[in-house]
């Protein structure tokens, strides 16, 4: 045990412990979207998605088996600050993987940040990526910024701007 181990109680590590676990489907294994992702950091990115997820129990009558939901789909940050330091996955890689993860069908971009006044992009966990290669396939794109931000007049993100 190290040190900050040591600073927990035991409900604590116990909590840990049970929680320290990620459900990935062999069907997404399996999947033709996933075999087709391209680049290491598709699948470290794509990883690191399912294991911000926060899967609640579904409230089911007794004797009956209770699924689980996705608790915070369309809330998940993921920001180029945390990739850089805390994964070392540089922004254009990230940015990458970002566009082929969409394009793919494994995440949406709920909200889309400005990068400016801590706003952050929230994105969701979706199941387009089943129906990857069909004709019925939902194909998407990263949404591009239409406002042009910067020193320009009328620019509402700027601190003296009226």
């Amino acid at each position: 045990m190290d040190r900050e181990d040591l600073l927990k109680t035991r409900e604590q590590r116990f909590s840990e412990k049970k929680w320290d676990r990620m459900f990935v489907s062999r069907s997404m294994i399996t999947s033709e979207a996933f075999l087709s992702l391209k680049t290491a950091a598709a699948h470290k990115v794509l990883m690191i998605f399912l294991n911000k997820c926060q899967w609640k129990p579904v409230e089911a009558k007794p004797k009956r088996k209770a699924g689980y939901y996705l608790a915070n789909n369309g809330e998940i940050q993921f920001t180029y600050i945390e990739a850089r330091e805390k994964w070392g996955i540089s922004d254009g890689r990230f940015l990458r993987a970002i566009d082929e993860l969409v394009q793919k069908g494994f995440i949406d971009i709920a909200k889309s940040g400005l990068g400016l006044h801590k706003d952050v992009t929230l994105y969701a966990i979706s199941d387009r990526w089943e129906k990857y290669g069909a004709d019925d396939f939902v194909h998407i794109e990263r949404p591009k910024r239409v406002e042009q931000l910067g020193f320009r007049k009328g620019n509402r993100h700027g601190r003296n701007c009226r």
